[in-house]
């Protein structure tokens, strides 16, 4: 008699799920073989059905992270080799999805969130810059922006959170931030500053003099906003003829000393809550100059309010006055020149406009150009220029004094090499194009340059540098660095993308390897010649330009990444012991002449133990500086917000330039190199000794005098 055979049921679970009784949720690989570190031991046994041959189960189990493309091809159900080898093939044909995906998104970028100071949490997109905030409070900052090079520390966020909560820099912040709103508070119930008139908030002439004279001598010898001899000729009867009001006169002198007043070195600065006392007197005079300035009638223009537009961008700048919003005055000052026409030639007009009111409107259009140049790449956005079409020819080669307002016909140029009064505007103009070109490239949000576009951009960068002609005149020292800067920062930028997306090799590629090499080299000539700058009482450019911090910031990140041992290790640390205190200064310049300004970020020393025979790194909290040593030279750190007082107090034993206004530690680190010696090695094992002896003995004397203490008397 035939029995009738049982129909199974389906197997809807795992192999290893069944055989330990487990839920399964039925995927392949299931949660449970994941978590047990076997995925590959995951499989589903055929199910033998009336007509004796084996069937899939009903269900079909496909990945749910595999593309439809893989997960259609199924699982093998052979078992042993052949299971192996259809494996293996289903895992190339993910490794091809995989990496068409990606060459999909290329222009998209990847994403991660990170932790800035303060809690403040920003998506770093790492191929597109830095995007911050919430909601509609956000702030975007492009590749080319210095702060993005500090989000790519990914050791950053939890270390500052970790290290400053209840520290003592904290309650410093505190203190700080108390005093800051208490002074705002007493601002706000004095707002309104009432004066008969501008010339009233002039200080004494003395002081007029030299600062005026000061900004002649830095400022007007690279970006040419003012005529000088018909200045002078007016300032020379502008105290005389006190009881005559000159508006424009008055607003020019105050925005003059609103843009220079923080460089200048006529007297050492003091400190409130909003800084120091050289930035409360420009900022009192940057808004009296926009007041004048909203009173100016735009249909009868006068040259006089277009030269203060410009000089309040310089003063914003100096002052750290409106940080965040300083790139949008710089646009809306630059489609104010547009509007106006500025970026066309003045020689259409004819006989309507003068020869020197046409050269005049040539300077002004060629500064604009380069304030909008320089503030696209601090914030990290494609340059205007990139996509506008302008006629406007260069100022010419000229000094001041071969021009009046009579003047008839301009005179010839002289040669590059002679040095003018506008020699730097007639030489920047030409590498605009170029320029603007490779900001809209490293800023794009679509397209990264290939290997060939960045050696080409490489070689014309280059060869602009060796073209800038070598001046002996005194007077060319800024106008020399600054054509220099302008053109070298890009050679960071060219090879930033690599340095900072490509992951650490352990055997570099020759590509990492110049791209390494040539950022170090380039980051040390930046610091290097505004170093030399600043040797010579010249604080202009550490205070208009930040290219120095990217500069300092790149070094750190290639120091930290760079495999050990290396060549790239080796030539960062000589690097990096070379830039670390001119960076340094540069930094502290630019934040205590303002005495604002470094609300992200601060480059400075800071004592941290070195790595011993394991090469791990040891963070030192700031709550505990009082008892440091004071900062070795091969360490560096990032700082976040001024705080309002000096260090004296908290390390006496460190040195002046340690402890100078105003700075707070709240986050750092770099790889330290360990001692390469035996010799080394061994005092560094002794100290470490030594201190340990030193922790015991301590220990056993606070318990002797705990116990006499609670000692019956």
């Amino acid at each position: 008699m035939d029995v009738r055979k049982r129909k199974q049921r389906a197997i809807l679970s795992c192999n290893d799920c069944r055989r330990r009784k487990l839920k399964c949720d039925r995927e392949l690989p299931c949660n449970r073989c994941l978590g047990g570190g076997c995925p590959e031991k995951c499989a589903y046994s055929a199910v033998e059905g009336d007509d004796g041959h084996e069937r899939t189960p009903k269900r079909a189990r496909t990945a749910s992270f595999l593309p439809p493309q893989v997960a259609a091809t199924g699982v093998s159900d052979e078992t042993g080799d052949d299971r192996i080898e259809e494996l293996e093939r289903q895992l190339r044909e993910l490794k091809e999805v995989v990496r068409s995906l990606q060459s999909k998104s290329d222009g998209a970028g990847g994403r991660e969130e990170v932790e800035l100071d303060g809690g403040e949490e920003a998506v770093v997109e790492k191929e597109v810059g830095l995007f911050k905030g919430r909601g509609v409070r956000t702030f975007y900052y492009g590749p080319t922006s210095a702060i993005t090079v500090v989000a790519h520390f990914p050791d950053l966020g939890p270390f500052m959170k970790q290290v400053f909560i209840g520290s003592t820099l904290q309650k410093l912040r505190q203190d700080s931030k108390l005093q800051e709103d208490r002074a705002r508070a007493r601002q706000a119930a004095n707002r309104m500053l009432t004066v008969p008139n501008l010339r009233s908030l002039l200080p004494g002439r003395e002081m007029v003099d030299s600062v005026v004279k000061t900004y002649f001598a830095t400022f007007e010898t690279t970006y040419r906003i003012l005529h000088a001899p018909t200045f002078w000729t007016a300032y020379a009867g502008y105290w005389d003829g006190a009881h005559e009001l000159n508006s424009d006169m008055d607003a020019t002198v105050l925005a003059i000393l609103a843009c220079t007043l923080c460089t200048s070195t006529h007297e050492t600065p003091r400190y409130n809550a909003d800084g120091s006392t050289f930035r409360s007197q420009a900022v009192v005079w940057i808004k009296a100059c926009e007041a004048w300035l909203r009173g100016q009638s735009n249909k009868h223009r006068r040259l006089a309010s277009v030269q203060v537009m410009l000089l309040r961008l310089l003063a914003l700048s100096i002052t750290c006055l409106k940080t965040k919003e300083y790139y949008q005055e710089v646009q809306g000052v630059m489609a104010f020149m547009v509007s106006s026409g500025m970026h066309r030639d003045s020689g259409i007009l004819g006989s309507r406009c003068s020869v020197f009111e046409a050269e005049m409107s040539r300077r002004l259009w060629a500064t604009t150009m380069e304030l909008e140049m320089q503030a696209s790449l601090d914030k990290g956005t494609p340059s205007t220029l990139s996509s506008l079409q302008y006629d406007c020819a260069a100022p010419r080669n000229i000094q001041d004094f071969d021009i009046h307002p009579d003047t008839t016909s301009l005179p010839d140029s002289h040669p590059w090499h002679t040095f003018t009064d506008t020699s730097y505007l007639h030489i920047s103009v030409r590498s605009l194009p170029l320029r603007a070109t490779l900001c809209a490239i490293h800023n794009s949000l679509h397209a990264r340059p290939s290997a060939t576009a960045t050696f080409q951009s490489e070689q014309d960068i280059q060869s602009a540098l060796t073209t800038l002609p070598h001046w002996t005149d005194s007077r060319a020292l800024i106008a020399s660095t600054l054509l220099d800067l302008q053109l070298r920062q890009f050679l960071l930028f060219l090879h930033t993308h690599i340095i900072l997306h490509t992951p650490t090799p352990s055997r570099p590629s020759p590509a990492y390897t110049h791209a390494t090499t040539t950022t170090l080299a380039t980051a040390e000539t930046i610091i290097t010649l505004h170093t030399t700058l600043l040797t010579t009482a010249i604080h202009t450019l550490t205070l208009l330009r930040l290219d120095y911090l990217r500069a300092a910031l790149l070094i750190a990140h290639i120091a930290y990444h760079a495999p050990f041992p290396s060549f790239t290790s080796r030539l960062a640390r000589v690097v990096y012991d070379a830039t670390a205190a001119p960076a340094l200064r540069l930094l502290e310049e630019r934040s205590m002449r303002p005495g604002r300004g470094n609300h992200h970020y601060c480059l400075t020393h800071t004592p941290i133990q070195p790595p011993q025979h394991n090469q791990t790194r040891t963070l030192i909290s700031p709550g505990n500086l009082t008892h440091m040593p004071p900062p070795a030279s091969t360490t560096v750190l990032y700082m976040s917000a001024p705080v309002r007082h000096g260090f004296s107090t908290l390390m006496p034993s460190w040195p002046a330039t340690c402890r100078r206004y105003p700075v707070q530690i709240s986050m750092l680190f770099l790889k330290m190199l360990p001692p390469q010696s035996a010799q080394s090695r061994a005092r560094a094992a002794g100290a470490v000794a030594a201190r340990r002896r030193r922790r015991v003995l301590w220990g056993r004397m606070l318990g002797s005098a705990r116990w006499a203490k609670n000692q019956p008397t």
